[in-house]
């Protein structure tokens, strides 16, 4: 009966337990055996030490198959020959290897045989090493299976099969040094988990491999009276190694650095920048540029919703997906982003631009995906994110408006008071504690912001690494004129007019933390963001 374990008689438990005392050849072929049957799904269970060193049992067309397989690790300088296959001990009948293989056979059904040697083999019995399904006419196989059927001709298994039988169904494989099988199985497991998705260290997959290992080791041990024990079943095997995949990829996930690889393409051109280190003061400025006379309205809108996911999603949701599809997720962005009520679209668009400009031209880390912070009772647009510099990182808290003509003056008012407030020490340290709390550093860079970001740093020492930039997106006079060839010379003095009159408004309170402007110029600030909402709700 398929999968009774009774039609297997177990072999003795004497002198074999004892002898099993941690891993060895046998075992890592034990388990290379059960890799197969992951694979293959043909085969039904592995078993270990009943009626041979390792059977598996298969189904073929319909037919059960008991596949009885010998791990042969005898030390000797030649090659496994027909000779010493056949040789008796002394005259006693079925005590040549080949004999006691074939006699492993007792129960009826189609009977394979397989030896795993660490020796090579001879000449003559090479045949054995070509698999069984590209064995049609064949005539080396033929010649050895007539050299062994007349050898012991009286030699028969209980299902009375001849050595005729087994040099017929015989494959031999020939395995290198321990350390060379461990490495192919470990090779093997990583193929099979890359074909599920999961791209485990090879350090990892060893561990996963020693519990394998062990699985069949134990297998073995067992005595013949705990037979249920000593064999393995596919459907158990699989559910085994689900799990393992699971596991793999939730501690891949759990530690993936989701900042680190962007596939992004970078957008904003640089239209110019200036670094006033003596006043703490800088200027970065950005082109979304023209496509012939066409200011590229669109394809700015589909670069800042590219980015919506690192903004609006958590990094531990984001390590569970390719969190660059950011177009597959708008609708889990869009309600993580209105959890907290209506979203402001104005100031999603500078806070993305900000973010996208962040990430690729200073290769910036975001602290916290969120959009709104509650600071001192009130409900504030903020970012946080990590520069890392040569020798030492920075935590820019950002701040970010897309404004029209008319709104222009009062929104930069209102984020230069907002910045006067945010260096308040009470103010600081609700926000040190904010991002305590959204701060998910497994997926992070390493840095030394350990102590600075913990619940009993000090905001002095806050204040020596915090970057304040301030994005405005405006309503550009010149963009809003049309497409003119010279066009950036007069942005850039555009640009550096609008930097001159903010510097101006930064007074005293605000000359002891660095501060940067970014100033990107767009046609139409109205017509910006309906499209964007547009596109974001389709």
């Amino acid at each position: 009966m398929l999968n009774d374990l009774s039609n297997i008689a177990p072999s003795s438990d004497a002198g074999g337990i004892a002898a099993r005392k941690g891993f060895r050849i046998q075992d890592h072929v034990a388990a290379r055996l059960v890799l197969e049957m992951i694979h293959d799904s043909s085969i039904l269970q592995v078993e270990c030490e009943t009626g041979d060193d390792v059977i598996l049992r298969r189904i073929d067309a319909g037919k059960t198959i008991i596949e009885y397989i010998q791990v042969k690790t005898t030390e000797s300088d030649t090659k496994w020959s027909i000779k010493e296959l056949t040789k008796r001990v002394g005259t006693k009948a079925g005590s040549s290897v080949c004999e006691k293989s074939l006699l492993c056979d007792k129960h009826g059904e189609i009977a394979w045989f397989r030896f795993v040697s660490t020796r090579a083999v001879s000449g003559k019995l090479q045949p054995f090493r070509r698999a069984r399904n590209k064995r049609t006419n064949s005539n080396g196989l033929a010649g050895l299976i007539t050299s062994f059927s007349i050898r012991h001709k009286t030699t028969k298994s209980v299902s009375g099969r001849t050595l005729s039988d087994w040099a017929a169904n015989m494959l031999w494989e020939v395995e290198g040094e321990e350390e060379a099988l461990i490495s192919r199985n470990i090779n093997a497991l990583l193929k099979l988990s890359s074909g599920q998705g999961v791209n485990p260290s090879y350090e990892v997959m060893d561990q996963v491999y020693r519990e394998l290992a062990d699985k069949v080791r134990t297998m073995g041990d067992k005595p013949s009276a705990d037979a249920e024990e000593k064999v393995w079943t596919r459907g158990d095997c699989l559910k085994w190694w689900a799990a393992q995949v699971e596991a793999m990829r939730k501690a891949a996930s759990a530690t993936v650095k989701v900042y680190q690889v962007s596939n992004v393409p970078q957008f904003f051109s640089e239209i110019c920048s200036m670094d006033e280190e003596m006043i703490r003061r800088a200027l970065y400025a950005y082109d979304v540029e023209f496509d012939g006379e066409v200011w590229r309205k669109d394809e700015l809108i589909d670069h800042l919703l590219d980015w919506l996911p690192e903004i609006a999603l958590p990094p531990q949701t984001l390590a569970n997906f390719n969190h660059l599809a950011a177009r597959r997720l708008p609708s889990e962005a869009l309600k993580e982003l209105e959890r907290r009520g209506p979203t402001d679209i104005p100031q999603l668009i500078a806070t993305l631009m900000l973010h996208a400009i962040l990430r690729h031209h200073f290769g910036a880390e975001p602290i916290a995906c969120r959009i709104f912070f509650l600071v001192s009772g009130q409900m504030r647009a903020n970012s946080a994110h990590i520069v890392q510099l040569p020798d030492s990182e920075e935590i820019w808290l950002g701040r970010s408006r897309l404004v029209t003509a008319s709104s222009h003056k009062s929104a930069t008012a209102e984020v230069l008071a907002e910045l006067r407030t945010a260096l308040a020490r009470d103010v600081l340290k609700e926000e040190r504690d904010i991002i305590i709390q959204l701060r998910e550093p497994r997926h992070l860079r390493d840095d030394k912001l350990d102590v600075i970001l913990s619940n009993t740093g000090k905001t002095s020492d806050l204040l020596k690494v915090m970057h304040l930039p301030f994005l405005v997106a405006y309503d550009s006079a010149t963009l809003g004129a049309g497409f003119d060839a010279a066009y950036l010379e007069k942005l850039k003095t555009e640009v550096e007019k609008e930097y001159e009159r903010i510097k101006a408004l930064l007074d005293e309170e605000l000359e002891t933390v660095q501060i940067s402007l970014f100033l990107v110029p767009v046609e139409c600030a109205d017509t910006l963001a309906k499209e964007f909402e547009a596109k974001l709700r389709k």
